[in-house]
């Protein structure tokens, strides 16, 4: 079956690779798992083999016929991840998993690490560049420092071009998520904060969050630039700011 590439459709090839990885997913205790994206059901027959329930989320109908067809007895959702209610189609507590599409990999990411059965680590293959910005160390991103909030997130592997057909222009990375319980009242306040903070990067503090609610609380950090400043760094700016 021909890829689409409005779909940003590669499918996973690489069988000795793709074993590997199901291996460091399936380590986890969980036995339930929601794969995003099976395509050809490439991961999808390991995920079986090694799960007691496996609810597969697909948005191409074409794609969704040959899946039943492969899994009968899985769960099939065709759907657009981003827009169903996690609520309704997870009924057990469960991990996430998914070789995602690379123009929607954050959004689909976001929407997991906020919601309320984000409760096991779960993986996904991204785009190399974006996978690094994940990564919560100095200097910091935007990204990183959002995602922080919700989780713990680690780089485990990189996947060359070879392993997709048709091949991306760029490398792929598996990377982990793993629910963070971090006492903070107000994240929504707090990514605010951060998201004002790099509206331009390349200016001081002070310049960014100048007239909003945060100037205040910023004094002490207003020379640095926002990727110098750590999670906790802007945690103690929204509290000086109130």
């Amino acid at each position: 079956m021909k890829a689409k590439r409005s779909l940003g459709q590669n499918f996973f090839i690489n069988k000795n690779l793709g074993e590997h990885i199901i291996n460091i997913v399936s380590e986890n205790k969980c036995k339930n798992i929601v794969e995003i994206g099976p395509g050809m059901g490439f991961f999808t027959k390991y995920l079986i083999e090694r799960f007691e329930n496996t609810i597969l989320v697909e948005k191409d109908t074409s794609l969704v016929q040959n899946l039943k067809i492969q899994f009968p007895k899985a769960n099939i959702v065709n759907d657009d991840f981003l827009d169903i209610s996690l609520e309704e189609i997870i009924k057990e507590d469960s991990m996430f998993f998914g070789s995602l599409p690379f123009n929607v990999s954050k959004p689909i990411i976001r929407k997991i690490i906020e919601s309320n059965l984000f409760k096991y680590p779960s993986f996904f293959i991204v785009q190399k560049e974006v996978a690094q910005k994940y990564i919560y160390r100095a200097p910091y991103s935007s990204l990183s420092l959002t995602t922080a909030l919700y989780a713990n997130t680690k780089h485990i592997l990189d996947i060359s071009r070879d392993s997709f057909r048709p091949k991306p222009n760029v490398t792929s990375s598996l990377i982990s998520f793993t629910p963070r319980d971090i006492k903070i009242k107000d994240v929504k306040g707090i990514e605010e904060l951060i998201t004002l903070s790099f509206r331009q990067p390349r200016k001081n503090i002070k310049n960014n969050l100048k007239n909003t609610r945060f100037l205040k609380g910023s004094s002490k950090y207003e020379l640095l630039r926002p990727a110098q400043l750590s999670l906790d760094e802007y945690i103690n700016i929204y509290e000086y700011s109130h």
